[in-house]
């Protein structure tokens, strides 16, 4: 069985890739298809093959791209996966939303990472495979009661996310004092610096260059993270990471973040009050999340998922 993955990422460096859909899910899908005893190629030139799995899309994979697999796989049986972990088919207008359309009428079976795309998808895609995003490679950080004078709180993520940090910061945060840490990458920084606030925050901004270990430096020096978020679909996989980091979290809560709900605080002013006040009040209802994530998130269990999808009959 020869499988080729789609995607212009580097195989090598998977598990440190700034792409959340890299580390937490690509990775995982090589893995298990290695561990199947496939052969595997990767790259976005697409050779004959008997499988073919389309990574969650990035800007170099694009309509000629879905042309050639057209060709490969035109009258002949073959089998054809799509990692969709963003509600393209919802956007208007969208290269990525006529992608997806054109891998769907190609008979391609999705997979997602959380049950809300999978319902968003059952009108209109025929099989559908639910697979939680896998965990970071980092170990669990045990809670630390830091208790810094001007509290330090962190922030990590890209341009995707970065429009709800501005809007908290200049909203439910905008009276606070505290040193907000933001771990990102290069474009949301732009973004960040060309912001015009309706109020200016009275946090002071430390910006840091996004990388694994620098989210584990930093949180170790931080009081408490902040997860506002803009994607109703998104994964809970952010969350999962920074619970991972050992700190108390203030975050907005969407589908996937609700089995976590009990263990972190929301955007309520009595709630952000609390937090800065004392973040150690919170620090048992980290290590009970540290434990579910355990439990629920084991590499062996996400990789006998992807298995058990990619080994699906022709």
């Amino acid at each position: 069985m020869h499988l080729h993955i789609v995607t212009a990422a580097d195989v090598s460096s998977l598990e440190i890739s700034n792409l959340a859909s890299d580390r937490l899910r690509l990775s995982y899908i090589y893995q298990a298809a290695i561990e199947l005893g496939y052969k595997v190629s990767n790259g976005i030139n697409i050779p004959d093959a008997d499988a073919y799995f389309v990574s969650a899309l990035t800007k170099e994979i694009d309509e000629k791209i879905i042309f050639q697999l057209k060709e490969r796989i035109k009258n002949k049986k073959k089998l054809l996966f799509t990692d969709y972990v963003d509600d393209w088919l919802s956007v208007k207008n969208s290269i990525n939303k006529n992608i997806y359309i054109q891998l769907n009428d190609l008979g391609a079976i999705f997979t997602v990472p959380i049950e809300g795309l999978a319902n968003r998808l059952k009108k209109n895609v025929i099989k559908i495979f639910i697979i939680p995003d896998g965990l970071d490679k980092i170990p669990n950080i045990d809670t630390t009661p830091i208790n810094n004078k001007t509290r330090n709180v962190l922030w990590h993520g890209h341009a995707s996310n970065i429009f709800s940090l501005i809007r908290v910061i200049e909203d439910k945060l905008v009276d606070y004092e505290f040193n907000l840490n933001v771990i990102t990458n290069f474009s949301s920084l732009e973004i960040l610096k060309k912001t015009k606030f309706k109020k200016n925050p009275k946090c002071n901004f430390i910006i840091h260059n996004w990388s694994l270990n620098k989210i584990q430096e930093i949180a170790i020096k931080c009081d408490f993270a902040i997860l506002p978020v803009n994607k109703k679909w998104a994964s809970e996989n952010r969350l999962i990471t920074t619970f991972r980091l050992g700190l108390p979290i203030i975050a907005e809560t969407i589908s996937s973040y609700k089995p976590f709900s009990k263990y972190y605080s929301d955007f309520k002013n009595d709630q952000i009050y609390s937090m800065f006040n004392n973040p150690a009040l919170s620090h048992k209802s980290v290590k009970l999340a540290q434990k579910k994530i355990s439990s629920e998130y084991d590499k062996n269990k996400i990789l006998g998922l992807w298995k058990k999808c990619l080994n699906i009959d022709l």
